[in-house]
């Protein structure tokens, strides 16, 4: 049976090496392409709004990063890939309506954002700053600091290292578990079983830059501006804002720390 499935992937995955992640990327890219699409795409007329009233008279109360359509119905997403629709592309500056009832924009966060000082009440994060550098990190998080009124709140997300090395020192079956996870995402053949490579592939793949524990993510918090006595871990979907809390995915609470940063 065994023998049977693995011949089966190898015919659906032909040249598919796990252990080659440069060679992989191409691949895993064009798997990450297919996700950026949408129904409908309508570019606002009024354009992007700047500041906490233009924001507002939209109902936009707070911006989630990392997302072509955000589950909250007052939210903006963002991402810095091309998010396409059957007859239109975005492009950067401009401000979309999403299948009807949600608003996109595309941004890089490695740019200041294009938001004026204080002009929304929340930012969420999730599986977003491990993508990047950490000076990256920290110029992003100033700047969600930046735009956060007094009193908002930020909500990060991200794989947690601490979980994975003690899944490898102690054999507790996380990294199996892990692993089955993300075979069902279907973008490649099952991920070798040996537990030096499941450690290895959250720093080698998916495009990763930087892996965080808890402490970590306290570093770069603090280097940004954030107060040390507002940073707090959290559980999933418990937090500050339940609206807020409630975007966590629950594919992803195997392997994830979840911190909030008030403003």
């Amino acid at each position: 049976m065994e023998v049977r499935h693995m011949t089966e992937q190898n015919e659906r995955f032909p040249g598919w090496d796990w252990d080659d992640p440069d060679g992989l990327a191409p691949r895993l890219d064009a798997f990450s392409e297919q996700v950026a699409t949408c129904d409908t795409l309508e570019a606002h007329p009024g354009g992007l709004p700047r500041d906490r009233q233009g924001l507002r008279e939209l109902g936009i109360t707070g911006i989630e990063f990392a997302a072509f359509r955000t589950a909250h119905p007052e939210g903006l997403g963002t991402d810095l890939a091309t998010l396409r629709g059957p007859d239109a592309a975005t492009a950067p500056g401009t401000l979309y309506r999403v299948d009807g009832d949600r608003w996109f924009t595309q941004l890089d966060i490695a740019e200041p954002l294009p938001f004026a000082d204080a002009s929304v009440d929340w930012v969420y994060a999730e599986h977003l700053i491990e993508h990047v550098t950490m000076p990256v990190a920290v110029g992003w998080l100033r700047e969600a600091r930046r735009v956060l009124r007094p009193g908002g709140v930020l909500r990060l997300t991200t794989p947690d290292l601490a979980r994975y090395l003690v899944g490898y020192a102690t054999g507790d079956g996380f990294l199996g578990k892990h692993r089955r996870r993300l075979t069902t995402l279907g973008f490649g053949p099952s991920m070798p079983e040996r537990p030096a490579f499941l450690v290895n592939q959250i720093f080698r793949y998916f495009g990763h830059q930087w892996i965080y524990d808890l402490d970590e993510l306290r570093h770069v918090l603090t280097r940004a501006g954030f107060d040390p006595d507002g940073i707090r871990p959290c559980a999933y979907r418990q937090g500050a804002r339940p609206d807020v809390a409630d975007l966590d995915t629950a594919f992803r609470t195997d392997e994830t720390v979840y911190v909030e940063a008030d403003c």
